[in-house]
């Protein structure tokens, strides 16, 4: 599409069959022409007179109207792409629509307006809200740029576009592309972000190997507490997985310690509680459910999904320590709070099978409400677990409602 004089006359020449003798005179040789039009030489102002003269004359005397004019002729691959991307991000509806136009475009620009066009049309595409094709953008951008100054902000949106879209393989050949720039720079809050990507970026691939590596430099220089927040809740995650409890327990107290949010307490707090069950810590997991009776006495009032969230938690919890009567009252509460709310169904399952499993003979009438609200939510999430300790109570409580209670589950398992 973005032509050079040369290769106008190419296409002008072969689409109306004319010879390089026909356009050539004695002042311009055929290998001359030869030459333009294989790149091989630029085509003069004095030359590219001669020829577009001859050009116009020979296809008005066949009767073709020849709407190119001399500056359109002469126009470089570069000028013509620049008028197209200006004319592009003008109308911008059009941008959608022409993509590999405007790569054919960018590669005619020199490096520098490469750089400078790429950013416009990211910020276009971020504008419109198509932020996979932002990211691509980016990714074409970093291509050209070898060093980060100036580009912090640029280089932010790129990797939170990345993290957005899973490409964590980008974001670590990124990083490592820019690793010595990162030594050299001051530690700022955008380049401790970048820093936060990269390990986040490591752990998502499993490549905790490195992250172990590279641990000191990253926590003993960052100043932003969010980041070290952030970096601190990802080891934590790994050492729990890795079933390296003590450095677990280590990092999620002290982040404890400095947390203020009540939403990142409870964050930390649910953590630690998953941390001492695997551990099987039951003496720090006394002080875990103690801390959040604490919590559900005075705060979350107005959130149904997080009081769930919190009533699920010491039930389960409950349950562990045997404090039944306890377990018991949180999970029914847990159920009456999550009627009519997005609440994760596999925990509310979760919820009736301990209640069915720790209801007595004097339970019968709770039995039945949850029983009923069981069975109305297996009619969206098949999940018959309950049932078998649905049974086991009946067979222990009631068994002349045996065959009563197998009819009605029948209906389902069909």
């Amino acid at each position: 599409m973005f032509l050079s004089p040369g290769e106008k006359i190419l296409k002008y020449r072969k689409h109306y069959r004319i010879t390089q003798e026909e356009l050539t005179t004695d002042k311009i040789s055929k290998t001359y022409l030869g030459m333009v039009e294989n790149g091989k030489k630029s085509l003069s102002k004095r030359a590219g007179i001669i020829l577009f003269k001859n050009l116009e004359k020979r296809l008005r005397n066949s009767g073709v109207v020849f709407n190119l004019t001399y500056d359109d002729l002469m126009e470089s691959p570069q000028t013509q792409a620049q008028k197209y991307l200006n004319n592009i991000l003008q109308k911008k509806d059009c941008l959608k629509k022409s993509k590999w136009i405007i790569e054919e475009a960018i590669l005619n620009l020199s490096s520098a307006e490469q750089k400078e066009y790429l950013l416009k049309i990211a910020s276009f595409y971020l504008e419109e809200g198509e932020l996979n094709e932002a990211r691509r953008i980016y990714v074409k951008f970093f291509q050209r740029v070898s060093e980060l100054k100036r580009y912090d902000s640029e280089f932010l949106k790129f990797l939170e576009l990345s993290v957005k879209f899973e490409k964590y393989e980008t974001i670590i050949l990124v990083f490592k592309k820019y690793e010595d720039d990162f030594k050299n720079l001051k530690l700022s809050k955008e380049i401790e972000q970048v820093y936060y990507y990269y390990v986040l970026s490591l752990w998502k691939l499993g490549e905790n190997h490195i992250l172990e590596e590279k641990e000191l430099l990253f926590l003993e220089n960052l100043k932003s507490k969010d980041v070290k927040k952030q970096i601190f809740k990802i080891l934590g995650e790994i050492n729990l997985k890795s079933k390296e409890y003590e450095k677990a327990f280590n990092i999620y107290n002290n982040l404890l310690k400095k947390t203020i949010d009540l939403d990142e307490k409870l964050d930390l707090v649910y953590r630690l509680a998953e941390l001492y069950i695997q551990s099987q810590n039951y003496i720090e997991l006394k002080s875990i459910y103690l801390k959040l009776k604490k919590i559900k006495e005075k705060h979350l009032e107005e959130s149904s999904m997080k009081k769930f969230k919190l009533l699920y938690t010491l039930g389960k919890i409950g349950e562990i320590l045997n404090r039944k009567v306890e377990s018991k009252e949180h999970y029914i509460e847990a159920l009456i709070i999550g009627k009519g709310i997005d609440v994760p169904l596999n925990q509310v399952i979760e919820i009736i099978v301990s209640l069915f499993k720790m209801f007595e003979k004097s339970d019968y009438y709770s039995l039945v409400s949850i029983e009923k609200e069981y069975l109305r939510i297996l009619e969206n999430y098949e999940d018959y677990k309950p049932v078998i300790k649905l049974m086991e109570y009946y067979y222990n409580n009631y068994p002349q409602k045996m065959a009563e209670k197998f009819n009605i589950f029948n209906n389902y398992l069909e």
